[in-house]
Formats: C-alpha cells, structure tokens, sequence
C-alpha cells in the first residue's frame, strides 16, 4: 500500500514523523541535527540494538527514506518533530515540510515553508481558527471541508483527527512506503540532543 493508507485505523502509539520536499533522506536526517557519526544504512532491528540506552530506552534513533518528491523521517522513541519548534522551520528552509505527530491520543500536523511555520493544527486544543497557529492558520481550510471537517465549529468529520492529518498530508504527495519499515534497510542515524 502506497501513501499513508496503511496507518488508517492502526492503533500507532507512537507516530513522529518529519517530511520535506525536494530533500534526500540523508538531507533531511541533517537538517533535523542527526548525529554524522551514526549515519549509515541499517536494518531496523540493528537500529534499535545499536541504539538501545543501558536503561532499555531509545537515544533517539531514527530512520529515513524517500516517496516521490519527499524524504521522510520517523522517529522511533522521541517527539523531537513538535517538541523543537524551530526543527520545522530548519527542515522547510528553501522547500516545504510536514510534521504529523501522534502519541498518547494527541495528533499534530504542522506545514512549513520557506522556513517558516505556515499552518498546525493540535488535537488537544482543537480545529477551529482562534486554536490553530502559523502564518496562515486557515491555509488548509477548503481540504478541511473537503475531507468532511468543519474549521469553524472544530468537527474532524468522519475520518477523526488522525485520519483528517493523514488524508491532509498525501493530498500534499506525502507517503511512507509500509515495506520500507518491515522488510528493507533505511538510512538510520541517532538524533542529537536538541
């Protein structure tokens, strides 16, 4: 399955992902402060082993990969992508880029461009205009409606919030092959500290 079809419905707890266009993986992993060193091509099992801390948790490893004219990066154990809020405009610098973040029932999407925070929009304070931020808050409204939301009076529609930011983001190309995270090594690396 192509796009981000596959995560409609899952139960994901934890979703930290970082896109851009016109980036490789390898440029995206450095715009979001990857450590160089780490930097290789891994299995995913080995990503985790290799960066599995000594009190059994992650020191932020993430992986990266390419769909059509977007890198994508997952991050494995950390909320980096919304817990910094100058990475989204360092990663959209010259391009544009997405953050769709999902833990604990909280869901984030955040558009940038030109390095500069365009439209987001958070779950847990709501959809309608005065609860989004960003230079163009209502940037997305006709996609809204068009997904079946409502920006004025806060309703997500059919699809929820999570499907609502996933239907939004591959209405801009965004994808994250399923394959790539089961079966095929990726560029990993260890986030640095931010």
């Amino acid at each position: 399955m192509t796009g981000l079809g596959w995560m409609y419905g899952r139960d994901l707890p934890l979703l930290s992902l970082t896109f851009a266009r016109d980036l490789t993986a390898r440029q995206l992993l450095e715009r979001m402060g990857a450590d160089p060193a780490t930097l290789a091509v891994r299995s995913q099992d080995d990503l985790r082993e290799e960066f599995e801390g000594p009190d059994g948790l992650d020191t932020c490893p993430v992986s990266a990969g390419g769909y059509g004219d977007w890198a994508w990066a997952w991050e494995h154990a950390s909320g980096r992508c919304t817990e910094d809020a100058g990475l989204i405009g360092s990663v959209s610098e010259g391009t544009a880029a997405v953050v769709l973040h999902h833990a604990n029932g909280r869901v984030e999407f955040w558009y940038a461009e030109g390095g500069r925070l365009v439209s987001a929009f958070d779950s847990s304070s709501g959809l309608r205009p005065a609860d989004r931020f960003g230079a163009d808050p209502s940037r997305f409204d006709s996609e809204l409606r068009s997904h079946g939301a409502n920006p004025d009076t806060g309703d997500y529609g059919p699809l929820g919030c999570l499907g609502l930011f996933l239907r939004l983001g591959e209405g801009l190309g965004i994808g994250l092959p399923h394959d790539d995270l089961v079966s095929r090594p990726l560029l990993g690396a260890r986030l640095c500290s931010g």
